[in-house]
């Protein structure tokens, strides 16, 4: 007996679309749809992504196109499904948590803040002063977030300066608002600089769970 044809699809994050409703919301890309949510996904080889930096270019892009549009949980990069069957079935046993995790984030937008020290140092008591008066900060700020995640330090952040980092889920509405209480601990903070990168889509309080 012949097999069935397998036809991998990868999948960039899952959206809040009734079926019918609309059939793509990134160019290159379609939808998979179960009742109200949809797939993000493109044909792929049922194999390891090789997530260089063109792969990842294009990951972000397409979430952010479609981030664009409507409200979107990323999916982790390089996500392959074997088939739209296996995929569906996915979505299915998921449909609960995927649609819970949409509402929470619907209307919301992550916000990256990195903070930076002015001027170089390299005294250990200098350096953790600086970082006891940026956690003061970031303190300050999840009063205006919903969610608060601190990012790990990244390579090259020693040489940089930056003592901390963290992404707050921020409403929208009230992304000015976030944007002028970051301006405020900036110049509070006279020793620290503060930079505030966004909207983003979600992509740092999303953890998908796969396999099982």
């Amino acid at each position: 007996m012949a097999r069935a044809p397998v036809n991998p699809l990868r999948l960039y994050g899952v959206a809040a679309v009734e079926s019918g409703q609309i059939s793509s919301l990134a160019q290159g890309t379609s939808l998979i749809h179960y009742r109200a949510l949809a797939a993000i996904v493109e044909p792929s080889s049922y194999s390891a992504v090789d997530l260089n930096d063109a792969e990842m270019t294009k990951y972000l892009a397409i979430l952010e196109e479609a981030y664009s549009h409507v409200s979107v949980l990323p999916a982790p990069p390089g996500t392959v499904f074997q088939s739209p069957e296996t995929l569906t079935r996915w979505l299915e046993l998921h449909y609960f948590t995927l649609t819970e995790a949409l509402s929470i984030i619907e209307g919301h937008a992550a916000a990256r803040v990195s903070i930076t020290t002015r001027g170089t140092t390299n005294a250990d008591d200098a350096q953790r002063s600086f970082a006891a008066l940026a956690a003061e900060s970031l303190r300050a700020l999840r009063s205006h977030a919903d969610a608060t995640v601190t990012l790990p330090r990244a390579n090259g952040d020693e040489e940089e300066g930056v003592v901390a980092r963290a992404s707050f889920l921020v409403d929208s509405q009230r992304w000015q608002a976030f944007e002028d209480s970051v301006a405020k601990e900036a110049h509070r903070q006279s020793s620290l600089d503060f930079k505030v990168t966004g909207p983003w889509p979600p992509y740092d309080f999303v953890r998908m769970q796969f396999g099982g």
